[in-house]
């Protein structure tokens, strides 16, 4: 993958610059904040910001659960008093109440169950279960952010990285080829099982629909990775690549469809984002190029797989698009402005890249479109009304 896209997730536990604050800090504190309606200057549609700049909000990763069934609650991260913390918006309310509290927060672990009543987050190398811990990440390792729980809610699957195998590039982390582990566990809180080892960087675990098995990322800069889909069983055994790179061919994110009968992804025939399409691959390998898109370096596939909500990588292009797989017809929503430039992570040097990659996902009936983008200036979080496009699922 682009390396921009793939800093260390660990930087976001650290929190915004001084002076940004949500007030009062403590979970179950309440904080209003009322939509602002905005108009996009790119194409003229009706968009809501949920979140004011200054308290830098973003979403979670966008392939993890974070919106629940009846689109009334929306999870997010952001900082205060120097800390990351999660935070759930009333959609209804129009409200944001803070749901985790300490220090040492990985944002982009937060995940709900299939129902969408149990939030799980991975925090000072501690899964956590609606702030109770479940696991304790052993002495010698460090999660990576990377976490996912199985449809029936009974397993949860993340990756842990070596103690001192973790590099703040993303292009010095692939090179470093760090001891990574994908690890699983009931959600009771029984013993931990380690399904894979190897000396690769290991991210975005994903069980599938209505199946045993766990598809997980070979990561690292899109153009270097050989085989960034594996295949593994939850019961054990050895993992499989379902493709391996081609010439100069990149391989973007991942998503399993609905059935769990095929993993969606972007391809790229090289680096320079053109030419780009939306493609599927089954467990065996067969893979089917499906539509032409705008160069998409995040994107979600709704539940019928007649929509895909997609935004482009290409800095000519930063924008949200509604991609109808079966028309191969694409319709700009919005603009998303992130440059890859990414914003200063306060008390430190760095600059996390992730912050404000738009991440868009739909809503479970397909009639809304939430996104981050710093186009004011700092990470918001912004929704936009597709039902005019989009039939409902």
């Amino acid at each position: 993958m682009e390396h921009r896209a793939f800093s260390r997730r660990r930087l976001l536990a650290v929190g915004l610059a001084a002076g940004v604050s949500l007030r009062a800090v403590g979970r179950g504190t309440r904080t209003d904040s009322p939509p602002v309606a905005l108009e996009d200057p790119l194409t003229g549609r009706k968009m809501e910001r949920l979140t004011d700049p200054a308290l830098g909000l973003r979403l979670p990763h966008h392939s993890e659960r974070i919106l629940d069934d009846r689109s009334n609650t929306l999870y997010m991260a952001g900082g205060a008093a120097g800390e990351f913390h999660l935070y759930e918006y009333d959609l209804r309310r129009e409200r944001l109440t803070q749901v985790s509290e300490g220090s040492g927060l990985l944002s982009h672990s937060a995940t709900l169950d299939s129902r969408g009543r149990t939030l799980y987050y991975i925090q000072g190398n501690q899964l956590l279960r609606d702030g109770k811990t479940l696991q304790e990440i052993p002495s010698g390792w460090m999660a990576t952010g990377a976490l996912t729980i199985s449809d029936d809610g009974a397993l949860a699957a993340w990756i842990e990285m070596r103690e001192g195998d973790e590099r703040a590039d993303a292009v010095e982390q692939f090179a470093r080829h760090p001891r990574c582990r994908l690890q699983l566990a009931p959600t009771n809180g029984g013993a931990v099982k380690t399904l894979a080892e190897e000396d690769n960087w290991l991210s975005t675990p994903r069980f599938r629909p209505g199946g045993g098995e766990i598809l997980y990322a070979h990561e690292g800069p899109w153009g270097e990775v050989a085989g960034r889909l594996q295949l593994i069983s939850a019961t054990g055994g050895s993992a499989r690549s379902l493709r391996e790179r081609q010439g100069d061919e990149q391989i973007g994110g991942e998503q399993w469809s609905a059935d769990g009968s095929r993993i969606w992804f972007v391809h790229f025939p090289n680096d320079t984002l053109r030419g780009a399409t939306a493609r599927t691959i089954d467990v065996e390998g067969a893979e089917r190029t499906i539509s032409p898109c705008s160069a998409f370096g995040w994107f979600q596939v709704n539940s019928d797989a007649s929509a895909m909500v997609g935004a482009s990588k290409r800095p000519s292009g930063p924008n949200i698009y509604v991609l109808f797989p079966q028309l191969q017809r694409e319709i700009t929503l919005c603009e998303h402005g992130w440059s890859g430039k990414g914003d200063p992570v306060a008390g430190s040097a760095h600059i996390d890249p992730e912050a404000a990659t738009p991440g868009p996902i739909l809503s479970r009936n397909s009639q809304w479109v939430y996104f981050t983008s710093a186009r004011e200036g700092a990470p918001a979080v912004y929704r936009m009304k597709i039902e005019d496009l989009v039939s409902e699922t």
